[in-house]
């Protein structure tokens, strides 16, 4: 129950890691996106994206769990 409502808290906006580190997710992938644009990023590129999502969503998931 304490991660659902700790997950309730970081979606609503009770923080600033997740916006934070989704700024840097998309930020990050749009410096990759020009020297890769040729050598696979279309197809490769959702993924990337999804990964550092969740990455962010865990880190954020487990920063408010230790509060």
């Amino acid at each position: 129950m304490s991660a659902l409502r700790t997950a309730r808290r970081l979606l609503l906006g009770e923080t600033w890691l997740l916006p934070c580190g989704l700024t840097l997710v998309v930020a990050g992938a749009v410096v990759l996106v020009r020297p890769l644009l040729g050598t696979g990023w279309r197809h490769a590129g959702g993924f990337v994206l999804l990964a550092g999502v969740c990455a962010v969503l865990a880190l954020s998931v487990r920063a408010g769990a230790r509060q």
